[in-house]
């Protein structure tokens, strides 16, 4: 069997929601941008300009898409220590809806994220990914880790009234760029003696690799190694990737959240990447490992499928 690799596309939905509630302090991202309004992402937890310690940290809220036919429509949420597109520390991911959450059983979430010793202001930032359009959907809470803020609870390290920011990406473009016929690559499906190295249309310019495990094999329960390359070839500066999230199965069908790999390791090539998955004792048999790849130049992703059979 060969890897299957698809550009992931926008798609609309409507479905009736019913939440649980946040506190007051609960912070929204609602934006007018076209498709923001729809999806509600809420952190209860921390406020704007809280003293933290490093290490865990348990954040709850509530992210869901209403356009979702089926499901939340936030297949993850990434959490960071900074922006994420200017070296930011990925602190923790959840699912939401995965598990009973503190405000509701649909779409509400709790986990617990890891602050690094990093001393001084920095921000707290969410990535709420919707698997109906591809946008996400973000919420930046300043915050002050290992030390006293100039006023306790009024200003940041650096003086500055601290402000929570909420924003989205635009939605995938569904309009193909206009370029002539001779330059478009072609967009041939792989064969089954096609290597798992495959091209993504010339509209997202992203090249994604899995090194292991190859399609077609046999993997054994418990932590596995798996690791490959990606780039987006039309990156001005860096491979233009940041992370590949990893899922068994197909992920807007219900896949399971398997673990993200980042990009940019010390001491690796450029667009490698490596980690380590579990694969659950439970899931013998026949499945597809998904690989997501987000581009840091367009927003969007492209995913690759690799067939497994778990023993």
């Amino acid at each position: 069997m060969s890897a299957i690799l698809r550009l992931l596309g926008p798609a609309a939905a409507a479905a009736g929601l019913i939440l649980g509630t946040l506190p007051a302090s609960a912070q929204t991202a609602t934006t007018p941008t076209s498709g923001c309004a729809d999806v509600r992402f809420e952190l209860a937890n921390p406020s704007a300009g809280a003293m933290l310690e490093p290490g865990g940290l348990v954040i709850g809220g509530i992210a869901v898409d209403s356009r979702a036919t089926t499901g939340t429509g936030i297949d993850h949420v990434d959490f960071f220590l900074g922006n994420r597109n200017e070296g930011g520390i990925n602190v923790g991911t959840t699912v939401p809806g995965a598990a009973p959450g503190p405000f509701g059983t649909f779409g509400s979430f709790q986990t617990t994220v890891q602050l690094p010793n990093m001393t001084g202001g920095n921000d707290l930032v969410g990535y709420a990914h919707s698997s109906v359009t591809g946008q996400e959907f973000v919420i930046s809470v300043p915050i002050v880790v290992g030390e006293t803020p100039t006023v306790a609870g009024e200003t940041s390290a650096n003086g500055a009234v601290p402000t929570i920011t909420q924003t989205c990406s635009a939605a995938p473009s569904t309009t193909t760029p206009s370029t002539p016929a001779a330059t478009t690559p072609s967009t041939t499906t792989p064969s089954t003696t096609t290597p798992s190295t495959t091209t993504t249309p010339a509209q997202s310019m992203v090249t994604l690799e899995i090194a292991n495990p190859s399609p077609g094999a046999s993997v054994l329960v418990g932590a596995y190694v798996t690791q490959g390359m990606a780039m987006d070839k039309a990156a001005m500066s860096g491979v233009g990737v940041d992370r590949i999230d990893i899922f068994l199965d197909n992920r807007d069908e219900g896949g399971t959240f398997l673990g993200s790999a980042s990009l940019g390791a010390p001491n690796m090539t450029p667009g490698a990447w490596s980690t380590t998955i579990t694969f659950p004792s439970n899931m013998k048999g026949l499945h597809a490992l998904w690989y997501y790849a987000h581009s840091t130049v367009s927003g969007g992703e492209t995913a690759m499928e690799i067939p497994v059979t778990i023993e």
